[in-house]
């Protein structure tokens, strides 16, 4: 696609130039001799151009306002299907052949979180009290946050929650009832289910 030089880099910006230039049309074609045909020609083109910007602007709010419905559910949801499966691990009946055979023993899990990388879209704080950590996000409107989370003595990441709001608790127990727990975290800032933040490694020490 041809980039050209004079027309505003936003599309907010042109769809406010091309509005203003088709009001000009008939001024231009007066001061400098087009025909009728030739007014008629751009003032269709320009009108489809801001019919497109219009109808792409849309497309996106309806996209966005999906995703926030979708992440919305999954909010309340993810952690009522997080607990089910721990529910069922913990049955005296489990076993790990039968998690496999309903896909519960592939959890998305890794030793060593890639490299952070820093757009400032994302800033967290955390607060600790006993049995309970909390998270405060601050986040651009239409993202989601993928908390990763690995305690003592686990080897591996893997995924605590995945949120579309701005705060999260931590409210499990420690380990064996242990007196003191050292956990970490790190997240990540998605939008329409694609990375586009990864934070530090944050070690947190939770006393019962």
């Amino acid at each position: 696609m041809k980039t050209v030089p004079f027309l505003p880099t936003t599309e907010a910006g042109k769809r406010q130039w091309f509005d203003a230039f088709k009001n000009n049309l008939p001024q231009l074609a007066t001061n400098f001799g087009l025909s009728a045909n030739e007014l008629q020609e751009l003032d269709d083109l320009v009108s489809k151009e801001i019919n497109h910007i219009d109808e792409v602007y849309q497309k996106n709010v309806e996209l966005d306002s999906a995703a926030e419905n979708r992440n919305g559910h999954r909010e309340v949801f993810y952690p009522k299907l997080i607990n089910l499966v721990r529910h069922i691990k913990s049955h005296k009946s489990y076993s790990k052949a039968f998690g496999e055979t309903i896909s519960i023993e592939n959890n998305v899990s890794v030793r060593n979180p890639k490299a952070a990388t820093n757009t400032n879209k994302l800033t967290a704080q955390i607060d600790t009290i006993p049995n309970k950590v909390s998270f405060k996000f601050k986040r651009n409107a239409g993202h989601s946050v993928h908390i990763y989370s690995r305690r003592a003595p686990e080897l591996e990441f893997s995924l605590l929650s995945a949120i579309s709001g701005l705060v999260f608790e931590d409210n499990r127990s420690n380990i064996n009832n242990a007196s003191a727990e050292k956990r970490e975290y790190y997240f990540v800032l998605t939008k329409n289910d694609k990375e586009v933040e990864r934070s530090l490694v944050h070690n947190v020490a939770v006393l019962m």
